[in-house]
């Protein structure tokens, strides 16, 4: 049975929510959160992408599990276990969400051609999971402290942890967006460089779509971010915190409709068989080219003639003049000038 006790002012001691969490809205995105999750599953196996399907399911995963924490603060709005369940669950789901987004940035590259890319496709690679494992601790550590201390200087510090996590991760969220867009006007100026190799892939109708539907769940989640960095700055006390509506919208629907468009247009299957063969380690095609060394001069070596004889001391007759045919040998020594008689 919910607990009646409603507080509508801010000086209420030990309370989280001043009106608790509406029931039909909160289970409803449970219910839908939940489903996603053995559907990711699935269509990673189905297509082979188990990383990219991994990471979105672990995101599902948290996000059930923070609107169980909202439930519990239905029965108990002054639940500090149901508020930490909350708070953890909706804040680091998305962020593994977008840790399995980040991924696909180095395969788009290389399926188009690295002559377009900004950076090399192992430095999107290395630069996104930096920012998202950073992201995921700040967000973690501020989410625990903020909540399980009751101290006002500590509540402080776990709430500006928890900010410095969310804009980590807007500030990745904007760095992918902007090259994303460079890498796109460089693709519409200079499509006479495309690689032909995967002509097949990005000119199918399925790619186009996934690219479709990868941009959208990006705006989707950038619009999440931005929402949840000003309500979580802004104070577990404040009215945008405390109103339900938007969060239920901006974080809530908005992560789910990405959710289902990353895994409608799952990049796996929009890549074919060429998921398996583009590697996030490649590197430009330069450095694959083998790099030959040049050996230390040798001198020609000298075969003996046949008529070599080693016991003789007499040079060897060549059979083969050394010169050409118009220059011909003089034809016997008595025509020659005796160098002794000149003196």
């Amino acid at each position: 049975m919910a607990n009646s006790t409603i507080c509508d002012s801010i000086d209420c001691p030990g309370v989280f929510f001043y009106q608790p969490p509406t029931l039909a809205g909160n289970v409803v995105l449970l219910a839908l959160f939940a489903i996603l999750v053995p559907l990711a599953l699935a269509v990673g196996i189905r297509y082979k992408g188990l990383c990219f399907a991994g990471g979105v399911s672990v995101g599902l995963t948290l996000e059930v599990v923070g609107y169980v924490g909202r439930l519990l603060l239905r029965n108990d709005v002054s639940s500090r276990v149901g508020f930490v369940v909350f708070l953890a669950g909706t804040t680091l789901g998305p962020t593994c969400i977008c840790g399995a987004m980040f991924s696909i940035v180095p395969r788009i590259v290389t399926i188009y051609g690295e002559e377009y890319r900004s950076w090399r496709p192992v430095w999107y690679f290395i630069l996104f999971s930096v920012l998202t494992v950073l992201s995921f601790s700040l967000e973690l550590a501020g989410s625990v402290v903020s909540t399980t201390q009751d101290t006002p200087d500590m509540v402080n510090i776990g709430n500006r942890l928890l900010v410095a996590g969310l804009a980590v991760q807007l500030i990745a969220l904007v760095i992918f967006a902007v090259h994303a867009t460079l890498f796109s006007i460089a693709l519409r100026t200079r499509q006479h460089g495309l690689d032909p190799e995967f002509s097949p892939i990005y000119r199918s109708r399925l790619f186009i779509s996934f690219l479709f539907g990868f941009t959208t769940a990006t705006i989707l989640v950038v619009v999440r971010t931005a929402y949840r960095t000003v309500q979580i700055a802004e104070g577990f006390k404040s009215s945008i915190a405390q109103t339900e509506t938007p969060f239920l919208v901006l974080d809530g629907a908005f992560v789910f409709a990405a959710a289902v468009l990353l895994l409608a247009f799952f990049p796996a299957r929009a890549f074919g068989r060429s998921w398996s063969e583009i590697s996030i380690q490649l590197v430009s095609r330069e450095q694959q080219r083998p790099i030959y060394f040049p050996g230390p001069v040798q001198s020609p070596v000298a075969y003996p003639s046949q008529n070599y004889n080693p016991m003789s001391t007499k040079p060897p007759i060549s059979t083969s003049s050394p010169r050409k045919a118009n220059f011909s040998a003089p034809s016997s020594q008595r025509d020659m000038v005796d160098s002794d008689n000149l003196w």
